[in-house]
């Protein structure tokens, strides 16, 4: 009976963890599905016809539309792309130019974007219904209605729905803006057409989601604005791309219940899109039902999906930056249209990015690489990395009226806005999340480190209670793996949201939480946290937390990290309980050269001309590890009381997914054992060339210059006592 009583109990969490409201809404949606109620009301809407400019908007020829948006009477963020040309040639300046245009020649060789920083080849317009990795294609004919977001047939879908986001429009516009090459908007109207060719109204596998038919409405939306002026924009192709936008929101607006439930950026998605259609095209005799309604479900979703400290539900820093984006592109229109958004919309937002700037690196503009991925890079408007948030910083300090970052190339995506960021000299820096948020941050501008500790009220997504990263002179030393691929071959099924990827302690081989589902976690890990500072210094230096995640087991984890100004950092990971139980502390750490020695486990790395010092030890003897591209690429020391390392054990370590589908060489560090509680675990990191290691009387010291600086006992206590202290100080204060 355990079995059968597991799974019971398993699927009552399950019901539990979506809820009364989004499992019927969730049940609604398969119902619609599975009973043919949706295809019947697909089929009703199909062939072009159906969405004539006459029936959809009676009285208003599309030489009127069109018109109507080249002099201005109906306002976009701009009125002529051409016009922004100089100022985009100042932003960008002489390379950056370069690499616009270049980016537009590629795509009309049919090289297109994929996941903000991949190109794959799929000829232009592109071959809409095939996968570009493995090369299989979705049948153009295959009802959406009766299909999945994988198969064997076809492999991952987002690979196919990608270029149907239509987001190679926008390095068309900004090559069309900087040389007036009438080659770009051929090319965006030639796609367009073709895509209307193959994809009949509600017909095929590319309306499968209603997320997509919104990013493709803001995304025709933005290109026809900046084509409008062009020869190539014919009343015709007006007319065409008016009712194709109308029906996507008619799309959209079919499958809400669906989105509802899912509580995520779907929601906010699909009604941006919504509300974009109807604000931006009055004519549309359903736009002011198109309009009210994404007003009422962005508002619904932003109080949801948002707390009050500025955190995205998603717990994903790219899903924040997406929802960022969609939001600021909301208010921006609203400005310029002046439509009513409830204030909270405003309000929430701006938490939102306020809790965003926390976590850009000063240095380079990047943020860790945190949560969920998929790759979404909705508005690519500026050159850089995928992971530089400068380009959103600078756009959502101009839209909101804040203070800016100097000017750069992430000043473009305000440009194209109509906005300009404000800078502000001397500016203070941003504000610390509070510890509510479960994201605490301490250290300077130029070390500093993330750590996760927070108590979940929605599902998680990733099993990462006290994942650690750790940044120094704009490095991201100690990091997230990432994602790689939501549906991918075992274990590339999103198999990098397990604990044992993260830089945390893994006990007995498990996850912090129980797996129900490739996206669904039960018996919740929960953790609290807090930061201390010396009375010298402004930012917080220590931080002290814990979680419940091995309860199951009777084991607390708790985690110390100490930032030692200057000189490097040091965490102290305590493994409480009883019993013996197997044990895994892993770092990830970036691929750079090193070296390896034993006794105690060490790794240097070289960066340039630094060299950063990687220490672990254990108050019991273990196995310790390198392992890159899941092969162990160290030495591996053992004891009597270490656990085996096994090809098994490593298959998922040293990778890392910079953006999804995409997976690269990382360094993983793995020190294990088997043994009975506690446990301590001891890592130094040491980042100045002056400062090494010594035991003394069961303590480690680190010294600089022959001055200990730091002391730490290696031995396991049980109940943990705070005992490393950096030496000039003597008595510490909770911050904030």
């Amino acid at each position: 009976m355990a079995k059968p009583l597991s799974k019971i109990g398993t699927l009552l969490q399950v019901g539990r963890t979506f809820g009364m409201r989004d499992g019927m809404l969730r049940l609604e949606y398969e119902l619609q599905r599975g009973s043919g109620l949706m295809s019947w009301r697909m089929r009703s809407v199909q062939g072009w016809d159906s969405w004539d400019l006459k029936r959809i908007a009676p009285g208003v020829p599309a030489e009127e539309m069109r018109a109507a948006r080249r002099d201005g009477t109906r306002r976009f963020f701009f009125t002529d792309a051409q016009a922004l040309g100089k100022s985009l040639r100042k932003i960008v300046e002489i390379d950056g130019e370069e690499s616009v245009l270049a980016e537009a020649q590629s795509i009309l060789a049919g090289n297109l974007p994929f996941f903000g920083q991949l190109s794959f080849a799929c000829e232009f317009p592109p071959r809409w219904f095939r996968n570009p990795v493995t090369g299989q294609s979705v049948s153009p004919g295959q009802p959406w209605t009766q299909m999945r977001f994988a198969s064997p047939a076809y492999g991952d879908l987002k690979f196919i729905l990608e270029p149907s986001r239509f987001l190679f429009a926008y390095p068309l516009v900004r090559a069309y803006a900087l040389s007036g090459d009438e080659r770009f908007p051929q090319a965006f109207w030639d796609s367009v057409e073709e895509w209307a060719r193959h994809n009949p109204p509600m017909a095929g596998p590319l309306w499968i989601c209603g997320q997509e038919c919104s990013l493709r409405i803001l995304a025709w939306s933005f290109a026809l604005h900046a084509f409008v002026n062009s020869p190539s924009t014919t009343n015709e192709r007006v007319a065409l791309l008016v009712s194709m936008i109308a029906a996507h929101a008619w799309r959209a607006a079919q499958t809400l219940g669906y989105a509802r439930s899912q509580r995520s950026n779907h929601l906010i998605s699909e009604a941006v899109g919504l509300w974009t259609a109807g604000t931006l095209y009055p004519e549309l005799r359903e736009a002011q039902v198109w309009q009210n309604l994404g007003a009422h479900l962005l508002h619904e979703a932003v109080l949801d999906q948002i707390t009050p400290e500025g955190v995205s539900q998603q717990h994903s820093f790219n899903y924040q930056r997406m929802i960022l984006h969609l939001l600021l592109w909301t208010l921006r229109l609203a400005d310029v249209h002046r439509a009513p958004l409830h204030e909270d919309i405003r309000a929430r937002t701006q938490t939102a990015f306020d809790f965003m700037r926390a976590w850009v690196d000063p240095v380079s503009g990047c943020v860790p690489n945190y949560g969920s991925d998929d790759g979404s890079m909705i508005l690519p408007l500026a050159p850089g990395a995928y992971r530089d948030f400068r380009p959103l910083l600078q756009l959502g300090a101009a839209v909101l009226k804040l203070p800016a970052l100097k000017p750069g190339p992430w000043d473009e995506a305000a440009l194209w806005f109509g906005v300009k960021p404000a800078v502000v000299e001397n500016a203070a820096p941003a504000s610390l999340p509070s510890a509510e948020s479960g994201y605490f941050r301490l250290g300077d501008e130029t070390s500093w480190a993330m750590v996760r500790a927070g108590r979940y009220t929605r599902r998680p997504f990733q099993a990462d209670q006290l994942q650690m990263d750790l940044w120094w002179q704009g490095i991201n030393l100690a990091r997230d793996a990432g994602t790689y691929l939501y549906n991918g071959a075992i274990p590339w099924n999103n198999g990098l949201a397990g604990t044992a990827v993260h830089n945390t302690v893994t006990v007995d081989r498990r996850d912090q939480m129980r797996r129900a589902g490739r996206f669904l976690w039960v018996d919740w890990a929960q953790a609290s946290g807090r930061l201390y500072s010396s009375p010298a210094r402004a930012c917080a230096d220590r931080f002290e937390g814990e979680h419940d995640g091995y309860r199951r087991f009777g084991v607390r984890h708790h985690r110390m990290v100490q930032w030692l100004a200057g000189a490097g950092w040091v965490i102290v990971d305590d493994i409480q309980g009883a019993a013996v139980h197997d044990l895994r502390l892993h770092w990830l750490v970036a691929d750079l050269p090193y070296e390896v020695s034993d006794s105690p486990f060490e790794v240097v790395f070289a960066s340039g001309q630094s060299r950063i010092r990687w220490t672990i030890l254990a108050s019991i003897p273990g196995s310790s590890a390198v392992v890159r591209t899941g092969k162990q690429a160290g030495s591996a020391t053992g004891k009597s009381s270490a656990l085996e390392i096994t090809a098994a054990d490593t298959q998922l370590l040293g990778w890392e997914s910079p953006t999804y589908g995409d997976l690269r060489p990382a360094v993983s560090l793995v020190y294990q054992t088997r043994s009975q509680l506690p446990v301590r675990f001891v890592t130094a990191i040491l980042t100045d060339e002056r400062c090494r290691l010594e035991s003394e009387d069961g303590r480690l010291v680190v010294l600089r210059d022959e001055s200990a600086v730091y002391r730490v006992n290696l031995s396991a206590k049980a109940p943990h006592t705070a005992e490393g202290q950096p030496l000039a100080v003597s008595v510490q204060r909770e911050t904030a």
